[in-house]
């Protein structure tokens, strides 16, 4: 439901309100920025990954977004909120299975840690969800779409300058100033060291290279928000811009292929390729050759880039090596669709391991071969996660809650419209292959809130067009009929 804001936005005194006579004597109050909580979010996220709050950060903000929605309600929700909500729902509902043996799984460890696990991966879900909504409460004035995007900029920024030092210092890392304050029994987790561990890449065996991930926690989301992100860079710093913005705009997006082509990352290639078919298909429709030319020219460029350095031997090796990977994530999704139908209604409330491996039910983890066996049913795509954690049903709505704001805002034609739709069909295609918690899935909500003021902006302006219209029309038949009356006289 989109009604509109019926209270003054914040620091605003009500209409026909009494106000106090300050004294000359005390000195002003000085206001934070009402959208405080949201530049701290985006803008310092370096800060916040670099001390291990990169995992909790977005909770960490959602307080005060709260606190500033209570105070100016009522609150507006997004359309369609209810399948979200009955999503949210689930999740909270599922708590009730974590303990609960699925079968052909390893039996769950009854332990405190998988608790903390479940309660972390909650607050991010609701998060989130604030994010969003806070977003979409703020009106023009306040919080500018295109200053949103120019931030949404920034972070792919520092999403290159991460992905730039985990190519050039793979191995660079430390423990986090948080770790001090984690309990020693659960370090051990390995979500615990995703925020007591910092490190600017992931060094696996068998690709040959290291795969950038900073300011992420993990070299997937890197690829996931990396290629999102690109999306309103490319808006904001470069269709929306000046020339000088646009000339250093086009120079970061060429760097920012080495770490792209280092992070050996197929699904995000993949997602990028749909995506600039998806681009151009829209720019077609709508005529736009001009820009259509220029992404050519940026899509050469990134190819002869890639063709005439060493980042060649990076794809060839990606592509042409025989490690496993594809037949471990067909196994694990096979998995996680069985899990699910155990509980297809709530799910097991969070993910469930395999007994052995994809090979034989007897290879597992020991400790001699730490990584043998055992796999984490759910721990392949956002889709699966679902899957195993809120059933059928879960998934069902979380799917359904983003694609309808795909086919809600389809026929929006501005750069906004193509650039959200855009970060919401990716989302959809990653929840193949990525998890998206927290943020993917923060940045893929922003999107849906940019989309939402983007389409509240046209219908007012369509509302302020049809009533100039109309009192251009009355004023010219009372001219029309001041003329007439003088005429006759």
């Amino acid at each position: 439901m989109t009604t509109t804001l019926d209270r003054p936005g914040f620091g605003a005194s009500a209409p026909g309100g009494t106000h106090r006579k300050v004294s000359a004597r005390r000195p002003r109050r000085r206001r934070w920025p009402r959208t405080w909580p949201l530049a701290a979010l985006l803008l310092g996220y370096p800060l916040w990954w670099a001390t291990g709050l990169g995992e909790i950060v977005w909770t960490v903000f959602a307080i005060p977004m709260c606190l500033q929605m209570y105070r100016r309600r009522p609150v507006r929700f997004p359309p369609m909120f209810w399948l979200w909500g009955l999503f949210l729902t689930l999740v909270v509902v599922s708590v009730v299975m974590l303990n609960v043996h699925a079968p052909d799984t390893i039996a769950t460890n009854s332990g405190g840690g998988n608790y903390v696990a479940y309660g972390v991966r909650l607050l991010n879900y609701v998060s989130v969800t604030v994010v969003m909504v806070y977003i979409g409460n703020l009106t023009e004035q306040e919080l500018p779409r295109l200053r949103l995007i120019r931030w949404l900029g920034v972070v792919f920024v520092v999403t290159v300058l991460g992905g730039l030092a985990g190519t050039v210092m793979p191995n660079f890392g430390y423990d986090s100033p948080i770790k001090r304050f984690v309990p020693a029994s659960l370090q051990g987790i390995d979500f615990v060291q995703q925020f007591t561990h910092i490190g600017t890449a992931q060094v696996q065996q068998g690709l040959g290279f290291p795969r950038p991930s900073a300011p992420f926690e993990y070299a997937n989301a890197w690829g996931n928000n990396y290629s999102m992100l690109l999306i309103w860079f490319v808006i904001g710093w470069f269709l929306l811009a000046s020339t000088q913005r646009r000339v250093v705009a086009l120079g970061i997006v060429i760097a920012s292929v080495i770490p792209v082509v280092y992070s050996q990352n197929r699904g995000v290639w993949l997602g990028m390729g749909l995506g600039v078919l998806y681009v151009a298909l829209r720019l077609a429709l709508l005529r736009r050759f001009g820009v259509l030319l220029v992404m050519g020219v940026m899509l050469v460029v990134s190819g002869v880039l890639v063709v005439a350095t060493p980042l060649q031997a990076v794809v060839t090796n990606r592509l042409s090596a025989t490690h496993n990977s594809n037949n471990l994530r067909g196994s694990l999704s096979l998995e996680a669709i069985s899990v699910a139908k155990g509980s297809p209604l709530i799910g097991y409330g969070s993910t469930r391991s395999t007994i052995g491996s994809n090979k034989s039910l007897a290879i597992g983890k020991s400790a001699g071969c730490p990584k043998c066996g055992n796999r984490v049913i759910g721990s392949t795509g956002q889709l699966w996660l679902i899957l195993v954690a809120q059933g059928y049903v879960g998934a069902l709505l979380y799917l359904l809650f983003l694609f309808q704001g795909v086919i809600r805002y389809w026929r929006d034609n501005s750069v906004v419209g193509i650039g959200g739709t855009l970060v919401l069909l990716l989302s959809i295609f990653y929840t193949l292959l990525y998890t998206a918690v927290v943020s993917p899935l923060g940045i893929t909500l922003i999107g849906m809130a940019l989309l939402w003021r983007n389409a509240d902006a046209r219908r007012e302006q369509g509302e302020a067009d049809r009533h100039r219209r109309i009192a251009a029309r009355e004023r010219w038949m009372r001219t029309a009929k001041a003329n007439r009356t003088t005429r006759t006289a």
